[in-house]
């Protein structure tokens, strides 16, 4: 009796398992891969970082589609904004391009992401990402203040041209705003603006009102808002007049062939799988044709456009050969700092390791602690070759991007203050503090005082 019990419950433990096991399965084949797609996806919040603050003209882009996903439940899972500014937008599209390829983090950048390529202030450009769509459009108008000489683009050209490097052309170094100018420059040969770094509209502006420029570029809705307190435009850089402002003449018209716009790309990173993109590229289209947003794009004077698939890639490619052709006069440049402060950190080491040798002339060898000091003696000499060394070598990875400045940073003044005080163990807690300043404080200095990008 007992046996046949015990065969029973064998044969129900088994059947248990079997289905558990069937189960399993079931439920494991219907979870994603890497590089598949779920039927339920998205799972989780989607994070789109803006690269620039909050409140600014591609905040509030996103903001406005962000709105309208969640009013018309256009997508299971929320749209999380994360403004991530800095460094002209890169330092917040390095940080998508690095994400994990999984559909839940996009960046939203205009083509700052093209103008940083050609500037020198990223070595990556619209290849690094997969491109999901091209929303909303917004043409640039080339102003002076309403008080100014200039009345059109020949008279401002030919002054150009007749006094090189006079004219103040106020602009965001590297960013959009500069390269209108330098299209300008491309369209009368010879013109040459003196170009100056203000910032965002509101700041090129007040500039402009100020009498401290003579003339920038500004999208058309910053104009239309700047309009009423004394800006005046010279010319419209779209194909044709804009309806909104149908008495500037466009710049083709003018006989200049400049034409420049600013839209909204939405960008995933690279080898995203193209079912996710499909499905991100479909939302924010449902999101553009509701009322809402065609509403709220009238009252910023864009221009509601959608672009995903090829129309996309080829706008991208023109667009980017626009740039290209106006990057062969070198930019601005600002000093290279972290070559500057790599030379001072290789000097002050230098000098560091010189001045812990030890000096027969000035220190009296005492007879009880000759051969602890004969020891340490006996390596000390190769301390200024080992700093030489590792400065060498903390360069050479920089250069060649194999390691971040932060984690490079941090181990190169932690290996050499162990280097320079004889790895007394009483020292690690000070080396570790000083290390972690120097990367953490360091990369601040460099991406948010001198927007420079660091690996």
């Amino acid at each position: 009796m007992q046996q046949n019990l015990v065969i029973v419950a064998m044969i129900l433990a088994l059947i248990v398992c079997g289905r558990a096991d069937g189960q399993s399965t079931s439920e494991a084949s219907t979870r994603s891969t890497p590089g598949t797609i779920s039927d339920n996806y998205p799972e989780q919040p989607i994070k789109v970082i803006v690269p620039f603050g909050a409140g600014g003209g591609s905040d509030t882009f996103v903001r406005i589609l962000q709105k309208a996903i969640k009013d018309n439940e256009l997508l299971a899972q929320p749209i999380v904004i994360l403004n991530v500014p800095g460094a002209g937008g890169t330092i917040g599209s390095r940080r998508v391009m690095e994400s994990e390829p999984d559909g839940y983090t996009l960046l939203c950048l205009h083509e700052g992401i093209i103008s940083a390529k050609y500037a020198g202030s990223a070595d990556y450009g619209p290849e690094a990402f997969e491109p999901v769509a091209g929303t909303g459009e917004v043409g640039n108008v080339i102003a002076v203040a309403g008080d100014s000489k200039y009345t059109d683009l020949e008279q401002l050209l030919t002054e150009a041209v007749a006094r090189p490097d006079e004219i103040v052309f106020s602009a965001n170094i590297g960013a959009p705003s500069h390269f209108v100018g330098l299209m300008l420059e491309n369209a009368k040969q010879g013109a040459r603006f003196r170009y100056t770094q203000t910032g965002g509209g509101a700041k090129r502006f007040a500039a402009l009102a100020g009498g401290h420029i003579d003339v920038s570029a500004f999208s058309l809705a910053e104009y239309m808002q700047f309009k009423s307190a004394g800006i005046r435009a010279l010319a419209y850089c779209g194909q044709t007049r804009h309806p909104s402002a149908p008495e500037i003449p466009t710049a083709v018209e003018q006989g200049f062939d400049v034409i420049a716009s600013i839209m909204q790309f939405w960008w995933a990173p690279k080898n995203t799988p193209g079912e996710k993109i499909r499905v991100l590229a479909d939302v924010l289209e449902k999101s553009m044709q509701t009322r809402q947003v065609q509403e709220a794009l009238r009252a910023i004077q864009t221009d509601n456009v959608f672009l995903t698939g090829e129309s996309l890639r080829q706008s991208l490619v023109k667009r980017e050969r626009r740039f290209a052709n106006v990057a062969q006069r070198e930019l601005t440049q600002t000093p290279n700092f972290p070559i500057l402060v790599l030379g001072i950190v290789a000097i002050l080491s230098l000098v560091v390791a010189f001045q812990t040798l030890p000096s027969w002339k000035t220190t009296p060898l005492k007879r009880e602690n000759a051969e602890a000091i004969q020891a340490g003696y006996s390596i000390r000499p190769w301390l200024a070759f080992v700093s030489m060394a590792g400065t060498a070598v903390y360069v050479l990875v920089m250069q060649m991007n194999w390691a971040g400045f932060r984690v490079s940073t941090f181990m190169f003044v932690f290996g050499l203050g162990l280097l320079l005080t004889s790895r007394k163990v009483k020292q690690l807690p000070m080396m570790l503090a000083v290390a972690l300043t120097m990367s953490l404080g360091l990369h601040f200095v460099f991406t948010n005082v001198f927007a420079i990008v660091l690996p």
